[in-house]
């Protein structure tokens, strides 16, 4: 198991490498100059040229890019060049809200699934199963941003305003300065709609999936042994079967981190968040190519971390499961 963890951590970097390699070449075709934007109207020619050469913008692009790798490796993200923060400073203070959702919103996916996927299953060819899967169905049709839409309409301009349509509040510890506001039942009203939005389109495609391999599991010779040495339904279900199909439910849960982080993107630009996502998009938007660098990383590093835990997750799911 030591070497098996050690071989994929090595395997990381290459990955996270290639990832913001491509990044950073693609960042460079994209029309528009950063240095435009940060002089404004007081832009001339010898303060672009000042500027270029100080932040290494007259150099040709593998060499830039090797730079932001040589500082990286000290653990120098990079200066933005439009607000003249350190990258990784903004990345930490707007990491909290971005993981949050996306705990939260697959928290969201996995109460809805589990249990759907489970009577679907047992319950086959049945109004609560055509009920589940129809949902389901809905579930996956719907992108995220029409779900954000209508849920604006429905809590926060209908019910007299009864969740909060933009903004943010920090759960206690995660305030990054002392002028922010900081309450659990704040945060809780201001996570809901986004965590929901995010959250069903995963339900449907996890229920789905768990009704699937629910049904082939609960065929399968040692739930028949089970049965016949006279278990109750419940720790059958939930002790043998849900545990072997989870494993498939497990792997597309650590692929979907992706697609969150990618959806976090629309949520947090259309609630207003202070996350990642707006962090990413904004720093597109102004060709800041340190910030995006920045956001390539992370997002880079927290989908091959997530391909990790999944594997390991594994070994505990099913024993038979071994690595070398």
């Amino acid at each position: 198991m030591r070497v098996y963890i050690l071989k994929r951590l090595l395997h990381i970097v290459p990955t996270v490498l290639g990832i913001t390699f491509v990044v950073f070449l693609m960042m460079q075709s994209v029309p528009g100059d950063p240095v435009v934007a940060l002089l404004g109207d007081a832009y001339t020619q010898e303060d672009a040229v000042k500027i270029r050469h100080v932040y290494g913008l007259d150099r040709p692009v593998i060499v830039q890019y090797f730079i932001w790798l040589g500082k990286l490796v000290q653990g120098n993200w990079g200066t933005s060049i439009l607000s003249g923060r350190p990258v990784l400073e903004d990345v930490l203070v707007r990491l909290p809200v971005t993981l949050e959702l996306i705990v939260l919103s697959m928290g969201v996916a996995l109460v809805i699934a589990i249990p759907a996927g489970i009577i679907g299953a047992l319950r086959q060819n049945t109004w609560a199963d055509y009920t589940a899967t129809s949902v389901a169905m809905i579930g996956v049709s719907i992108p995220e941003f029409f779900l954000g839409v209508v849920l604006l309409l429905a809590f926060s301009f209908g019910l007299n305003g009864l969740l909060p349509s933009s903004g943010w509040v920090y759960l206690p510890g995660t305030c990054p300065s002392m002028v922010c506001g900081v309450s659990l039942w704040g945060n809780m009203q201001h996570v809901l709609m986004p965590a929901l939005a995010l959250g069903v389109g995963r339900a449907a495609i996890l229920t789905r999936l768990l009704r699937t391999s629910m049904l082939e599991v609960i065929r399968t010779e040692y739930v028949t042994t089970a049965r016949a040495k006279g278990l109750g339904e419940r720790p059958i279900v939930l002790k043998h079967a849900l545990k072997n199909a989870l494993i498939p439910t497990i792997t597309v849960m650590g692929l979907q981190i992706g697609f969150l982080i990618g959806g976090a993107i629309v949520v947090e630009t259309l609630f207003a968040m202070p996350g990642l996502g707006t962090f990413g998009i904004d720093a597109i938007i102004a060709r800041d190519y340190q910030q995006v660098q920045g956001f390539a990383l992370i997002t880079a590093l927290a989908f091959v971390v997530m391909n990790l835990l999944v594997d390991l997750t594994y070994t505990f799911l099913d024993p038979r499961i071994r690595y070398a």
